[in-house]
């Protein structure tokens, strides 16, 4: 994998990606944003993300970053919100309900699909279909 010039999506500093996303002086400074949310989540579990922010100084989006990269996984529970709905969950980017109506939407769309597959298939079936060709 090549590394990439890219501009940090924190500061807007130039930097050659090398896997982390962002520059190396962002970076020390989210792995110190990381030890102080850790440090509030012990004292304060099931804190929000606001509350997070609000008594930290960490931003918000910053704080959702680490949250989905998996970093506070044992530290303490962080309620946020269903990005479909907004109710708040403890993991994943849905609550159970917004889940399941996900897969059953995406169910239905694949069975849509396959029915109009299968309808094309049988409707070629038995005639001829010719490419600009003589046929013998």
């Amino acid at each position: 994998m090549a590394n990439k010039m890219r501009n940090c999506p924190e500061c807007g500093k130039i930097f050659i990606d090398t896997g982390a996303g962002m520059c190396n002086d962002c970076l020390r400074k989210e792995e110190q944003y990381e030890v102080v949310v850790c440090s509030y989540l012990r004292d304060n579990p099931g804190s929000t993300i606001k509350q997070i922010y609000e008594n930290t100084g960490v931003k918000e989006k910053t704080i959702m970053r680490m949250l989905r990269a998996g970093r506070f996984v044992g530290k303490g529970e962080i309620n946020y919100p269903c990005e479909r709905c907004g109710k708040m969950i403890k993991e994943g980017r849905y609550c159970n309900k917004c889940a399941q109506e996900l897969k059953a939407d995406i169910k239905k769309i694949k069975d849509t699909m396959n029915q109009r597959k299968q309808a094309k298939e049988n409707q070629g079936k038995g005639s001829i279909k010719s490419r600009g060709m003589y046929l013998k």
